[in-house]
Protein backbone atom coordinates (compact mmCIF):
# COMPACT_ATOMS: atom_id res chain seq x y z
CA UNK A 1 0.00 0.00 0.00
CA UNK A 2 1.38 3.36 -1.06
CA UNK A 3 1.27 6.06 1.51
CA UNK A 4 0.12 9.43 0.22
CA UNK A 5 2.35 12.39 0.81
CA UNK A 6 1.07 14.98 3.19
CA UNK A 7 0.81 18.61 2.24
CA UNK A 8 3.34 19.50 4.93
CA UNK A 9 6.03 17.29 3.42
CA UNK A 10 8.91 19.28 1.71
CA UNK A 11 9.08 18.91 -2.06
CA UNK A 12 12.41 17.79 -3.51
CA UNK A 13 14.76 20.57 -4.60
CA UNK A 14 15.11 20.26 -8.36
CA UNK A 15 17.59 23.27 -8.67
CA UNK A 16 21.29 22.39 -8.39
CA UNK A 17 23.81 24.47 -6.43
CA UNK A 18 25.35 25.72 -9.72
CA UNK A 19 21.99 26.77 -11.13
CA UNK A 20 21.04 28.58 -7.93
CA UNK A 21 23.76 31.31 -8.55
CA UNK A 22 25.65 33.48 -6.05
CA UNK A 23 24.37 34.96 -2.88
CA UNK A 24 24.76 38.68 -2.20
CA UNK A 25 27.57 38.06 0.29
CA UNK A 26 29.47 35.89 -2.19
CA UNK A 27 29.13 38.58 -4.85
CA UNK A 28 30.41 41.32 -2.51
CA UNK A 29 33.42 39.21 -1.52
CA UNK A 30 34.22 38.42 -5.16
CA UNK A 31 33.96 42.07 -6.20
CA UNK A 32 36.20 43.12 -3.31
CA UNK A 33 38.89 40.62 -4.30
CA UNK A 34 38.63 41.72 -7.94
CA UNK A 35 38.97 45.42 -7.03
CA UNK A 36 42.01 44.70 -4.85
CA UNK A 37 43.62 42.85 -7.75
CA UNK A 38 42.90 45.75 -10.15
CA UNK A 39 44.34 48.25 -7.64
CA UNK A 40 47.55 46.22 -7.35
CA UNK A 41 47.90 46.01 -11.13
CA UNK A 42 47.32 49.76 -11.56
CA UNK A 43 49.75 50.60 -8.76
CA UNK A 44 52.44 48.45 -10.34
CA UNK A 45 51.81 50.00 -13.76
CA UNK A 46 52.03 53.56 -12.40
CA UNK A 47 55.23 52.76 -10.50
CA UNK A 48 56.84 51.28 -13.60
CA UNK A 49 55.77 54.28 -15.71
CA UNK A 50 57.20 56.74 -13.17
CA UNK A 51 60.43 54.77 -12.97
CA UNK A 52 60.74 54.81 -16.76
CA UNK A 53 60.06 58.56 -16.85
CA UNK A 54 62.67 59.22 -14.15
CA UNK A 55 65.23 57.17 -16.05
CA UNK A 56 64.53 59.03 -19.29
CA UNK A 57 64.67 62.46 -17.62
CA UNK A 58 67.92 61.60 -15.85
CA UNK A 59 69.50 60.36 -19.09
CA UNK A 60 68.40 63.45 -21.02
CA UNK A 61 69.62 65.81 -18.29
CA UNK A 62 72.97 64.00 -18.09
CA UNK A 63 73.48 64.18 -21.85
CA UNK A 64 72.66 67.89 -21.92
CA UNK A 65 74.93 68.59 -18.95
CA UNK A 66 77.85 66.74 -20.54
CA UNK A 67 77.39 68.70 -23.77
CA UNK A 68 77.21 72.05 -21.95
CA UNK A 69 80.23 71.38 -19.74
CA UNK A 70 82.16 70.22 -22.79
CA UNK A 71 81.42 73.57 -24.46
CA UNK A 72 82.50 75.50 -21.36
CA UNK A 73 85.72 73.49 -21.20
CA UNK A 74 86.60 74.18 -24.84
CA UNK A 75 85.77 77.88 -24.62
CA UNK A 76 86.90 79.00 -21.16
CA UNK A 77 90.30 77.32 -21.28
CA UNK A 78 91.29 79.61 -24.19
CA UNK A 79 89.73 82.79 -22.76
CA UNK A 80 92.00 85.64 -21.71
CA UNK A 81 89.36 87.59 -19.75
CA UNK A 82 86.19 86.51 -17.94
CA UNK A 83 83.68 89.23 -17.12
CA UNK A 84 82.21 89.02 -13.58
CA UNK A 85 78.82 87.24 -13.69
CA UNK A 86 75.80 89.53 -13.48
CA UNK A 87 72.07 89.28 -12.86
CA UNK A 88 69.61 91.17 -15.02
CA UNK A 89 66.43 92.92 -13.95
CA UNK A 90 64.41 89.96 -15.26
CA UNK A 91 66.24 87.61 -12.88
CA UNK A 92 68.35 86.03 -15.62
CA UNK A 93 72.03 85.28 -14.91
CA UNK A 94 74.83 86.15 -17.35
CA UNK A 95 78.52 85.45 -17.78
CA UNK A 96 80.75 86.56 -20.68
CA UNK A 97 84.35 85.93 -21.68
CA UNK A 98 86.73 86.81 -24.49
CA UNK A 99 88.77 84.47 -26.67
CA UNK A 100 91.87 86.24 -28.04
CA UNK A 101 92.74 86.42 -31.76
CA UNK A 102 94.23 83.38 -33.45
CA UNK A 103 92.34 80.81 -31.36
CA UNK A 104 89.09 80.73 -33.31
CA UNK A 105 88.19 79.69 -36.83
CA UNK A 106 87.67 83.32 -37.87
CA UNK A 107 91.07 84.37 -36.61
CA UNK A 108 89.84 87.43 -34.70
CA UNK A 109 88.91 87.84 -31.07
CA UNK A 110 85.45 86.61 -30.13
CA UNK A 111 83.10 87.17 -27.23
CA UNK A 112 80.86 84.47 -25.77
CA UNK A 113 77.93 85.08 -23.45
CA UNK A 114 75.86 82.55 -21.51
CA UNK A 115 72.42 83.29 -20.10
CA UNK A 116 70.37 81.27 -17.64
CA UNK A 117 66.74 82.25 -17.08
CA UNK A 118 65.11 80.70 -13.98
CA UNK A 119 61.70 81.73 -15.35
CA UNK A 120 61.99 79.69 -18.55
CA UNK A 121 64.45 77.16 -17.05
CA UNK A 122 66.62 77.57 -20.16
CA UNK A 123 70.38 77.88 -20.54
CA UNK A 124 71.46 79.62 -23.75
CA UNK A 125 74.62 81.04 -25.29
CA UNK A 126 75.78 83.18 -28.18
CA UNK A 127 79.12 84.19 -29.69
CA UNK A 128 80.01 87.27 -31.68
CA UNK A 129 83.09 88.93 -33.12
CA UNK A 130 84.70 91.52 -30.90
CA UNK A 131 83.83 95.13 -31.78
CA UNK A 132 80.83 93.89 -33.71
CA UNK A 133 78.46 96.52 -35.03
CA UNK A 134 74.77 96.09 -35.68
CA UNK A 135 72.31 93.68 -34.14
CA UNK A 136 73.57 91.06 -31.73
CA UNK A 137 73.25 87.40 -32.75
CA UNK A 138 70.39 85.41 -31.22
CA UNK A 139 70.89 82.99 -28.36
CA UNK A 140 71.19 79.28 -29.03
CA UNK A 141 69.48 76.83 -26.67
CA UNK A 142 71.96 74.60 -24.84
CA UNK A 143 70.01 73.12 -21.95
CA UNK A 144 66.38 72.95 -20.83
CA UNK A 145 64.62 72.15 -17.55
CA UNK A 146 67.42 73.76 -15.55
CA UNK A 147 66.48 73.87 -11.87
CA UNK A 148 67.31 77.07 -9.91
CA UNK A 149 69.95 76.78 -7.21
CA UNK A 150 68.93 76.98 -3.58
CA UNK A 151 68.94 80.48 -2.15
CA UNK A 152 68.80 82.08 -5.60
CA UNK A 153 72.52 81.57 -6.19
CA UNK A 154 73.99 82.21 -9.61
CA UNK A 155 75.09 79.14 -11.58
CA UNK A 156 78.22 81.12 -12.56
CA UNK A 157 80.94 81.97 -10.02
CA UNK A 158 84.16 83.77 -10.92
CA UNK A 159 87.42 83.34 -9.04
CA UNK A 160 89.52 86.41 -9.91
CA UNK A 161 93.26 86.82 -10.08
CA UNK A 162 94.59 87.97 -6.72
CA UNK A 163 97.97 88.92 -5.36
CA UNK A 164 99.33 85.95 -3.50
CA UNK A 165 96.40 83.90 -4.81
CA UNK A 166 95.24 82.54 -8.17
CA UNK A 167 97.35 83.67 -11.12
CA UNK A 168 94.61 82.88 -13.64
CA UNK A 169 90.88 83.48 -13.65
CA UNK A 170 88.56 80.51 -13.24
CA UNK A 171 84.84 80.03 -13.70
CA UNK A 172 82.81 77.57 -11.65
CA UNK A 173 79.57 76.42 -13.28
CA UNK A 174 76.95 74.58 -11.23
CA UNK A 175 73.90 73.21 -13.02
CA UNK A 176 71.04 70.91 -12.10
CA UNK A 177 68.48 69.83 -14.66
CA UNK A 178 65.49 67.51 -14.63
CA UNK A 179 62.29 67.33 -12.60
CA UNK A 180 62.41 67.89 -8.84
CA UNK A 181 58.86 66.60 -8.35
CA UNK A 182 59.80 63.23 -9.84
CA UNK A 183 63.24 63.33 -8.17
CA UNK A 184 64.82 62.84 -11.57
CA UNK A 185 67.73 64.72 -13.08
CA UNK A 186 71.44 65.36 -13.00
CA UNK A 187 73.59 67.88 -11.14
CA UNK A 188 77.14 68.84 -12.04
CA UNK A 189 79.61 71.45 -10.83
CA UNK A 190 82.98 72.03 -12.48
CA UNK A 191 85.63 74.74 -12.39
CA UNK A 192 87.18 75.85 -15.68
CA UNK A 193 90.47 77.75 -15.76
CA UNK A 194 91.06 80.53 -18.31
CA UNK A 195 94.63 79.58 -19.17
CA UNK A 196 95.28 82.71 -21.23
CA UNK A 197 94.19 85.05 -18.45
CA UNK A 198 96.71 87.01 -16.40
CA UNK A 199 97.06 90.26 -14.54
CA UNK A 200 98.27 91.80 -17.81
CA UNK A 201 95.26 90.63 -19.84
CA UNK A 202 93.13 93.35 -21.43
CA UNK A 203 89.90 94.40 -19.80
CA UNK A 204 86.67 93.46 -21.51
CA UNK A 205 85.74 96.63 -23.37
CA UNK A 206 82.28 97.69 -24.44
CA UNK A 207 82.43 95.36 -27.43
CA UNK A 208 82.43 92.20 -25.32
CA UNK A 209 80.17 93.55 -22.61
CA UNK A 210 77.67 94.88 -25.13
CA UNK A 211 75.50 91.81 -24.80
CA UNK A 212 72.09 92.83 -23.54
CA UNK A 213 71.64 92.21 -19.82
CA UNK A 214 67.91 92.05 -19.17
Amino acid sequence: MVKARGSSEKAPDSVSEFERGMTLIEMVVSMTIFLIFIALVLSTTVTLAQSTTRTQLTAEASNQALSVFGAFDRQVRYADVILPPTKGASGAYYVSYRTPPGLTSGGGATCTQWRYSPTSALLESRTWTEKRTGAMPPYSLKMSQVIPRAGGKSPFELTPIAEGGPTMQSLTVTLKAGNDDLKAGAEMSTTFVARNSSSDAPDLDSACSAGEIK
